[in-house]
């Protein structure tokens, strides 16, 4: 008896993850330039924070590509999602924490150093803090998920690296942030630019390693949900 053969998704579904990845190399090109224009964002990318590019001359750039990027990987999450991969309700609803937090981050800029503390700098602290440490999450726990499966054994491994890597690269933000709002001191950290840079580095890596992910999974024909 001939069973019957799946279905093939539609075009705009195969077109998510290349759509993804376009997105996001798009929004890396814009950091890139970012940093080596000195004329957008005369910055010291040791000391000076990421968020610093708000204030400069290269404002527009800054927020394009947080914007790219939290388009791309709301396609990427659709995509994974639909082809079986992420399928935990909380894994979605951190990844889509994500997205939405990266948007924040852009609409609402940080305050001077030596300002005054506002509402909107304050939103901008707290949309950061979320942006460091939801990809990550959502990295390790998809790896974990899939560690065991011969099919996406090499993607999760990586997934879980780069997620762990990421983390000790969190701890000089959230520690000094923690004990500040808590004990109302005003521990310093140190490198802080050179630091979130890293950073910003390994969570673009897992971004492309998601992506990857994504993109043999529809090769390889893996279950597609079709709502």
């Amino acid at each position: 008896m001939l069973l019957p053969s799946p279905a093939r998704p539609s075009l705009a579904a195969r077109l998510l993850v290349p759509g993804a990845l376009a997105t996001l190399a798009t929004a890396m090109g814009l950091l890139v330039v970012l940093h080596l224009d000195r004329s957008l964002a005369p910055l010291d990318p040791v000391s000076s924070m990421l968020s610093d590019y708000a204030l400069s001359p290269g404002r527009l750039l800054w927020d394009g590509a947080l914007v790219l990027t939290s388009t791309g990987s709301a396609l990427l999450l659709v995509a994974l999602y639909r082809r079986g991969l992420l399928a935990n309700p909380m894994l979605v609803g951190t990844k889509v924490l994500w997205c939405v937090s990266l948007v924040a981050v852009a609409i609402f800029a940080k305050d001077p150093q030596g300002g005054a503390i506002t509402v909107t700098g304050k939103i901008h602290l707290y949309a950061s803090a979320v942006t460091c440490l939801s990809l990550p999450v959502v990295g390790w726990a998809l790896g974990r998920r899939h560690r065991d499966d011969p099919r996406w054994r090499r993607f999760a491994r990586w997934s879980r690296r780069l997620a762990l890597a990421a983390i000790p690269f969190y701890l000089p933000f959230i520690v000094p942030f923690a004990v500040n709002v808590v004990l109302g001191g005003h521990l310093p950290t140190v490198a802080t630019g050179l630091v979130e840079r890293l950073m910003m580095v390994l969570e673009i890596a897992l971004l492309a390693v998601l992506g990857h992910w994504a993109h043999r999974a529809m090769r390889a024909g893996a279950h597609f949900r079709t709502a």
